[in-house]
């Protein structure tokens, strides 16, 4: 199994949503360590937070680091340094880590408005919220909440579809298109999940 390093900008958001999904799945938390970044939350400090944690322990085979683009400075400067760390750090079994961005443009909401409505152009944060809130699609959404995953789960094939369509269409680096790999992280659960059985 694939030991995972995730460590996410957001304290709750993020953190609450993949801690509910490998706690229904049953993965262990030895294999899936799931922190908020310690050293801030502009994306290098979290790519860098990502790196000082691996180097740490070296406990892992995949690293990932989650971030919005947002209004950060340092948005491109994170995607270029997870890009080069990426199967370059060896672990504590001598192998090759996968080290890999998760960014969302604009937050990682639009990974969970995906879950209702394809997104094709661009959405300011406010707009996403919004979106997402209407009746018709999750109108008692709440940012920290720990229902987020439980109450979308059914549609993350759907949603995955969508991401893929989008990374079809557009690149996370212009920072100006809708994007998001969260489904990277889910799909890695779910195949780990898989084999668990």
């Amino acid at each position: 199994y694939d030991r995972m390093l995730i460590v996410c900008e957001g304290a709750k958001t993020e953190v609450n949503y993949f801690q509910a999904m490998r706690r229904e799945l049953r993965i262990p938390v030895a294999d899936i360590h799931i922190v908020h970044s310690p050293s801030g939350t502009e994306p290098i400090q979290i790519v860098e937070s990502a790196e000082q944690l691996f180097r740490a322990s070296k406990a892992f085979d995949r690293v990932f680091a989650v971030f919005d683009r947002d209004d950060h400075l340092t948005y491109n400067n994170a995607l270029a340094k997870a890009a080069a760390l990426d199967n370059r750090l060896k672990n504590d079994n001598d192998k090759v880590v996968q080290f890999k961005a998760i960014p969302s443009v604009p937050n990682f909401e639009l990974w969970i408005l995906l879950h209702f409505r394809e997104v094709l152009a661009f959405m300011p944060r406010a707009d996403v919220y919004a979106e997402l809130r209407k009746a018709i699609h999750y109108p008692g959404y709440a940012k920290n909440s720990l229902t987020v995953y439980s109450d979308t789960k059914a549609s993350i094939p759907l949603a995955t579809q969508r991401a893929n369509h989008l990374r079809e269409l557009f690149s996370p680096y212009t920072g100006t298109d809708p994007y998001t790999d969260a489904d990277i992280i889910t799909g890695c659960f779910t195949a780990f999940a898989k084999r668990l059985t």
